[in-house]
């Protein structure tokens, strides 16, 4: 379900009730791990940027809520993790935050955030990745 917003605060205002509470939910746990982090609106999708680079998102689907991680090679290190999850390369999907889901959200940004210099992907285009 695509929001029609111009910026993070109308995207999030835009959500149901419960959607809300839980993006808002890992909206926070984003900016607490990360107090210098920048919030912008890319692709339709609140995005986390540090240093300029995209390394998260948060988004609202029609039947599932998702955490976005940008350089998705570092998820490999939750493999195990994840695999109670529906989850794509780059996205983990779910339906409502629970306490289990809360810490891993957790351990996953803060991994991704501090290691994404060290992402394969880090500075490649998708050309780039593309060809190789």
């Amino acid at each position: 379900m695509r929001i029609d917003a111009s910026t993070c605060e109308a995207y999030f205002d835009a959500l149901p009730e419960d959607r809300r509470a839980a993006l808002t939910h890992v909206r926070r746990m984003v900016l607490r791990a990360f107090p210098r982090v920048t919030e912008e609106l890319r692709n339709g999708l609140p995005t986390y940027l540090l240093d300029g680079t995209a390394f998260c998102a948060v988004g609202n689907q029609k039947s599932f809520m998702a955490l976005y991680i940008m350089h998705h090679d570092l998820l490999d290190a939750f493999n195990k993790d994840l695999k109670a999850y529906d989850h794509g390369r780059s996205c983990i999907r779910f339906r409502r935050l629970e306490p289990e889901t809360i810490e891993l959200f957790d351990r996953i940004i803060k991994y991704t955030g501090s290691r994404f210099p060290d992402s394969r992907l880090n500075g490649r285009s998708k050309a780039e990745l593309r060809t190789r």
